[in-house]
């Protein structure tokens, strides 16, 4: 189905559809709007927030939606006239269509008083909802301080109701490629979104760190979580169903899964709003609950082992069936509103006995042979999907041990690395480096004329390649393909591993020394940790921006790199101690927001001014394209740092980075502010922010360091930002998809600077003539300042 979606809390006015002689009839259901226009044939989807401005209408829906159309809007006083191209969504998880079916089943989702019970929770679809729902920027690279706060007001919520939380994340993916294809087609729509995000136009694109910041904020609250060998729907719905409580999540396929206790859909799950119950002090969460016997119930009590063939016909993650090959469901409806397609296959399949009758049948309506045949070897492959037997991550939750039916890949790691990986310490792609030799890369908001900001960061990735495969020998060289964009496009490329001395098997055996060397000549840098005097929490930062800053293209602007530093300073200052001291305790207490407690005092109040400021801040295409290859190298480095056994501390990742705040100093230092003067006032801040600085600068040649000081120059009241938002008040609230076509002036010699590192990573550092063990030279810059404390 086509769809564009319209934010309504953001317009300032209601919205209302224009409709002429060829506008034939308009029509509206609940959960959702769908405006018709027939002469389009085309079908528009609006969130539930518009139904009570719509005028009522008949509920008749056309389901077979189609390519691009034109559709004209009136908002008051003005006329627009939109041109959209518009492509089914590929994003949707579990089975097609049938999450809003369920939604309007009073009879199968019911109303509960959720609380003093376990549950299941798939972590990935949790981190997902709650980045978008909480309205967090998402055009400027991520406010993950905010989402910090959101995750653990989440689990504070659910303590106080005493629910006990079980959260298990993705991990790799499917070893068998069932589902490559479908993963194909979402990496490809999430460039699309975040190249619409980048021209200004609404759309959902995940920051780069969020799932960094999730399972760092788990291991802090005490939050039990698994990350899985694969991917978590399974072993979450066969865990839950061992332990007899439901699944929390949205994704469809939940809906199909036989779990004992239940599913609860994330997206009527009113964490937000803690209740009481009259006259007592028990607190619960107000969720709709949904069970498959409530299903068949409402079926003619239907045989729950047919859910599985109707989520195989309708198309789900793993199967996708020629619709063509079958009847016409919708005769088959009971229902005079929409899903007729989805209420017409079950009442057809509540006709039936079980699913051996049910593929008798199917099969009997199909002529071709060979299509008879495929149909009979999905279905099967189906049933078993959805089979639940007892779950493998069970005696991980219970007693610590790593997940059991590892792919053989993976049977001969050691127990403490498969532990870590469990645990989340380690990042689910090496499971992909391991076991697929692929890794597919995500996408943040860039400038998509230039190369993809991943190949900043390639070189890092490619000495975790040659640490994962064990490429010893230099005869023997692997490769890893990597699914990257370019342009518009997914590429898929082969990129060698870089080999190094160190063995996978005794990686963490090796003395931390060796591990540490490794992992600073992969950044390029020769200062070891002790020697940057900055505090343990931004080593790694500062480690990243040396390397940004000699690798990133096109070369950073000056403000770009002092505006970092800033934020670095903030975010330092503005940690709540307090919440550390909650990794001892076992409460979900939620974040406080730092500033002013006792390191938060000295924060400038110009900086708090600046990250408090409400106004909407324009997009800068070129500092978004530098940001994104520093967020890029720093989810690289952490990945190396982790796979090392962290030689270099681990930071706070929600205080390293803040979009909407970098971008506000931006706009300051473009108006002549120094970095001196937005820090004035705070001994402190001031003090800490020369110690970054000068600990970057000593790893970058004379000329660089040169560039870097360059005086900005100040912007003219007539020049424009580089970005330029929508004219029309109706393109910022609108998501929509521009044409397969890219711009004829982008040409292929973008793409040839995109070099493949192939130097061999040693112990012994390439920066001979800056020993890390010997004396600082009394004539360096910074030889009279102290350690920092």
């Amino acid at each position: 189905m086509a769809q564009l979606q319209v934010v309504l809390s953001q317009a300032k006015t209601p919205w209302k559809p224009f409709t002429d002689k060829h506008s034939s009839q308009l029509s509206c259901s609940l959960p959702v709007l769908e405006f018709r226009f027939p002469l389009c044939d085309a079908q528009f989807r609006f969130p539930s927030c518009l139904h009570k401005q719509a005028p009522r209408a008949d509920t008749r829906r056309n389901t077979d939606a189609q390519a691009a159309r034109a559709l004209f809007f009136i908002l008051p006083a003005k006329q627009v006239c939109i041109l959209l191209s518009e492509t089914p969504k590929v994003g949707a998880m579990g089975v097609q269509g049938l999450k809003s079916y369920m939604e309007g089943n009073n009879d199968v989702l019911k109303r509960r008083y959720f609380r003093n019970s376990n549950v299941i929770i798939d972590g990935s679809n949790l981190y997902y909802n709650l980045y978008f729902h909480s309205h967090l920027d998402q055009a400027h690279g991520g406010e993950y301080e905010a989402f910090e706060k959101v995750v653990s007001r989440f689990f504070a919520n659910l303590r106080m109701c005493k629910i006990k939380p079980y959260v298990v994340l993705d991990g790799g993916d499917d070893i068998s490629d069932k589902k490559f294809d479908t993963l194909k087609k979402r990496a490809q729509d999430r460039i699309k979104r975040t190249d619409a995000l980048s021209k200004g136009r609404r759309g959902e694109v995940l920051p780069i760190l969020v799932k960094n910041v999730f399972k760092q904020v788990l291991r802090k609250l005490k939050v039990p979580v698994m990350q899985c060998v694969a991917e978590a729907d399974w072993e979450a719905a066969a865990l839950a169903n061992e332990w007899n409580c439901p699944v929390l999540s949205n994704d469809s396929d939940f809906f199909i899964f036989d779990i004992k206790g239940g599913f609860l859909p994330l997206s009527d799950f009113h964490w937000k709003k803690v209740k009481s119950i009259k006259q007592s002090d028990k607190k619960y969460i107000l969720a709709s609950w949904y069970s498959v016997s409530n299903l068949c119930r409402t079926l003619n009590c239907m045989n729950k082992h047919l859910l599985p063939i109707f989520a195989t016909i309708l198309g789900n993650d793993y199967a996708h069936l020629d619709k063509t090959m079958f009847p016409n469901w919708t005769k088959f409806s009971l229902n005079p509103g929409g899903n007729r397609n989805i209420d017409g296959l079950l009442r057809w399949l509540s006709c039936h006995k079980g699913p051996k009758d049910a593929i008798k049948a199917l099969r009997g309506t199909i002529t071709n042979p060979r299509d008879s045949a495929t149909v009979l070897k999905v279905l099967k492959e189906g049933l078993q999907e959805y089979c639940l037997t007892p779950s493998s991550i069970a005696p991980f939750f219970m007693r610590g041990e790593p997940q059991s039916n590892l792919p053989r890949p993976l049977q001969s790691l050691p127990e403490c690395f498969l532990k870590a990986l469990g645990e989340g310490k380690l990042n689910s792609i090496l499971l992909d480096v391991l076991t697929l030799h692929r890794v597919t890369l995500n996408f943040s908001v860039q400038d998509f004329s230039l190369c993809s900001n991943n190949l900043t960061s390639r070189p890092i990735r490619q000495v975790i390649y040659g640490l994962m495969l064990q490429a010893a020998a230099e005869e023997e060289q692997y490769e890893v393909e990597e699914y990257d964009r370019q342009g518009l496009m997914l590429t898929s490329s082969k990129v060698p591993a870089i080999p190094t001395n160190l063995q996978l098997d005794t990686l963490w055996e090796t003395p931390q020394n060796l591990r540490l060397e490794v992992f600073m000549d992969a950044l390029c840098v020769s200062q070891a940790p002790d020697e940057l005097l900055v505090p343990a929490t931004l080593q790694l930062a500062v480690y990243v921006t040396c390397y940004w800053l000699k690798r990133a293209q096109p070369e950073p602007r000056p403000e770009f790199f002092w505006a970092l530093l800033v934020g670095l300073v903030y975010g330092e200052l503005s940690r709540d101690p307090l919440t550390e001291k909650d990794q001892t305790s076992n409460s979900y207490l939620p974040y406080r927001t730092g500033i002013g407690m006792v390191l938060g005092k000295e924060v400038p109040k110009r900086l708090k001014n600046l990250k408090s400021r409400k106004e909407e801040t324009p997009l800068d295409l070129e500092a978004a394209h530098a940001y994104s290859q520093w967020q890029g190298s720093l989810r690289d480095s952490i990945c190396l740092c982790q796979l090392l056994n962290n030689p270099v501390p681990e930071p706070e990742y929600a205080w390293l980075y803040s979009g909407l705040f970098l971008y506000r100093v931006i706009t300051e230092m473009s108006r002549g502010i120094t970095p001196e003067s937005l820090l004035a006032g705070a001994p402190h801040a001031l003090h800490l922010y020369q110690e970054l600085r000068e600990a970057v600068e000593r790893e970058l040649d004379e000329d660089l360091v040169r560039r870097m000081r360059a005086k900005v120059k100040r912007a003219q009241p007539s020049e424009r930002p580089a970005h330029q938002e929508p004219t029309d008040d109706i393109s910022k609230y609108l998501i929509y998809e521009d044409s397969d076509e890219e711009d004829p002036r982008r040409g292929k010699a973008d793409f040839q600077d995109a070099e493949i590192f192939e130097q061999k990573c040693l112990f012994r550092t390439r920066h001979k003539a800056k020993s890390r063990t010997s004396k600082r030279d009394p004539k360096a810059k910074k030889s009279e300042h102290s350690y920092w404390e």
